[in-house]
């Protein structure tokens, strides 16, 4: 995937590019399966499997209705995780 600069700064913190990414539902709807995407520590720690459910078109992350995200949220998710995966 490109790692060409989201935005004007990229995307590079969990709290200001990738908790908002995350719906109030998204996030009690994970809780259920035992990860809370509202938590830095959990996404950090799995965000190469969050990645890969992203990824997957068969088995989209979010599931409808709202639908999987848009390439450009995908691509500020892995510089998210490339740059470091940064609080």
């Amino acid at each position: 995937m490109s790692t060409q600069p989201y935005g004007a700064g990229g995307c590079t913190s969990f709290q200001t590019d990738i908790r908002p990414k995350f719906t109030n539902e998204d996030v009690d709807h994970m809780k259920r399966f035992g990860m809370d995407l509202g938590d830095y520590a959990t996404v950090r720690d799995n965000a190469d499997l969050i990645l890969e459910r992203l990824l997957d078109a068969d088995n989209p992350m979010p599931p409808a209705p709202r639908g999987p995200w848009s390439p450009d949220w995908i691509q500020c998710f892995q510089q998210w995780i490339d740059g470091g995966k940064q609080p």
